[in-house]
């Protein structure tokens, strides 16, 4: 798994993954939500376009970012996913827990309206 991040502003970054997110890579991802949080990061958009595959490990790790965020009063999006992971929110319901946008762009422009 490739984790990259851009930071927008102050307060907004875009994580983006490369890779499958599953048991081997959930806790990198887990880090990467910390890392941000614990730079006064609030608003942040997990970029999935390269991810061709979650599991429940990954389900998990996107839960944890969401509630680090929101311990800090910051919010989390997803944007960019791929077949196999927007059948997998639909099927768990986790399209209603989690701010999905087609891409990265429209992600941004939630944040800022």
């Amino acid at each position: 798994m490739e984790i990259t991040q851009r930071t927008i502003g102050e307060e907004m970054c875009v994580i983006s993954l490369d890779g499958t997110l599953n048991a081997r890579s959930a806790e990198q991802v887990k880090d990467a939500f910390r890392e941000v949080a614990g730079k006064g990061i609030r608003q942040v958009i997990l970029d999935l376009g390269n991810v061709p595959f979650i599991d429940s490990s990954g389900l998990a790790a996107m839960v944890s970012g969401l509630k680090t965020l929101n311990e800090k009063d910051g919010s989390l999006k997803l944007a960019s996913l791929q077949s196999q992971a927007d059948l997998l929110f639909k099927l768990t319901m986790f399209d209603k827990v989690f701010e999905l946008f087609s891409d990265v762009d429209s992600a941004i422009q939630s944040f800022e309206s």
